[in-house]
């Protein structure tokens, strides 16, 4: 068994690798990043012999095409940006393939189903913690109902605004006047406004109550495609800390987050591209102080035998004295881990173009997650 890891060394996939490093039986584990000194250090400290580095164009799609081939899996951990060229390289190559969400690429990657069953691979869409860990929630409750009505999904994530170049391009995405953000209903998709649907949800703690948003997410479009059981409502909502959904109110007000560009003396600048290199410029003094944390919350509404039922999940982890800043990755590197040992292990029967909830079974998949302190709590009523 072998696993190529594209971006493996950046923010999230450097927890993909480490896991993958401590608990997998892959025979090679391969960290391949346009940054080779970054991945070659990476592979230096897991050692053991077994984890390398290579130089990689993740933009290139024949030439990922070329290195995708022999591999059992491979775990893309890169932005969503590249997406598309490492799911058709993966088809390409027949190569099972898992990604962690795409926001944009979803309804387009699903496109490529009967492509991917022709090849004869599984390509797992959202394998993270939002995507992916919510889902096998949702798929966890619909197991126990015989239809499902509601299902609302949020996280909250308490940390910096930019621990990472990608992950601050997530949130001025999210919550950026130009993005579409949606809920589906009844086979529709509903487009809201920015700061729209606006609900108190009772996190885990640090987090704790606080109020969530809509956001674009791909549980939308892949939970009524795969979930079945009727299901008539699907929304995404989160949250950053309060004072940083502050901060991004006023660069919407203000049309920072847009597209338009502005004179500054007689030189044209990207509003957005301003506000995205200060932040990076001053990430570690905006936001970092306290307690770091990454926080899921479902509740699903359905009925079993004639009677309402809900289902309420919540997940929790080690505090930052244990896990200092890698919250973040850690709750969505660790699902990607485990996605990818199973599917190298055969424990995925379908082709095609999945989602989590399509691909694994939620309890093995939680006991996984508490082998590696990332708890789900269940609540049913």
């Amino acid at each position: 068994m072998r696993i190529l890891v594209l971006g493996g060394c950046g923010a999230m996939g450097t927890e993909v690798t480490r896991d993958l490093a401590r608990t997998s039986a892959f025979e090679e584990i391969v960290i391949a990043d346009a940054n080779l000194e970054r991945a070659q250090a990476l592979a230096e400290e897991l050692g053991g012999g077994r984890v390398r580095s290579q130089k990689i164009d993740a933009a290139d799609e024949n030439l990922l095409t070329g290195q995708f081939r022999g591999f059992s899996v491979v775990a893309n951990c890169t932005p969503y940006h590249f997406g598309m060229a490492a799911s058709r390289a993966a088809i390409q190559a027949r190569v099972s393939y898992l990604d962690l969400g795409g926001l944009f690429n979803t309804p387009r990657q699903l496109q490529l189903d009967e492509a991917a069953r022709q090849a004869g691979v599984t390509l797992c869409l959202g394998c993270g913690a939002t995507p992916g860990v919510t889902n096998l929630m949702v798929r966890r409750a619909a197991d126990q109902m015989d239809r499902v009505e509601e299902v609302f999904i949020a996280f909250a994530s308490f940390r910096s605004i930019a621990p990472s170049a990608g992950l601050l391009d997530t949130v001025l995405d999210e919550f950026s006047p130009g993005s579409q953000r949606f809920f589906w209903q009844e086979g529709q998709f509903v487009e809201v406004p920015l700061f729209s649907g606006t609900r108190r949800v009772r996190f885990a703690e640090p987090a704790g109550e606080l109020e969530v948003y809509y956001v674009p997410h791909s549980e939308t479009h892949t939970l009524p495609r795969f979930l079945g059981k009727g299901v008539r409502r699907v929304e995404v909502r989160g949250t950053w800390r309060p004072e940083i959904m502050q901060a991004l109110r006023v660069f919407a007000d203000y049309g920072l987050t847009g597209t338009q560009s502005v004179a500054v003396q007689g030189r044209a600048i990207s509003s957005r591209e301003f506000v995205r290199s200060h932040i990076l410029q001053y990430a570690a003094q905006v936001g970092g102080d306290g307690e770091w944390a990454f926080l899921l919350h479902v509740e699903v509404h359905g009925w079993r035998e004639g009677s309402r039922i809900r289902c309420e999940y919540r997940t929790s982890h080690p505090p930052r004295a244990e896990w200092g800043t890698s919250a973040t990755a850690r709750v969505t590197g660790v699902p990607a881990s485990i996605g990818a040992q199973k599917l190298a292990q055969a424990e995925v029967s379908r082709t095609g173009v999945l989602a989590p909830e399509a691909c694994f079974e939620p309890l093995p998949f939680f006991a996984e997650l508490a082998r590696r302190g990332i708890l789900v709590h269940e609540q049913t009523e």
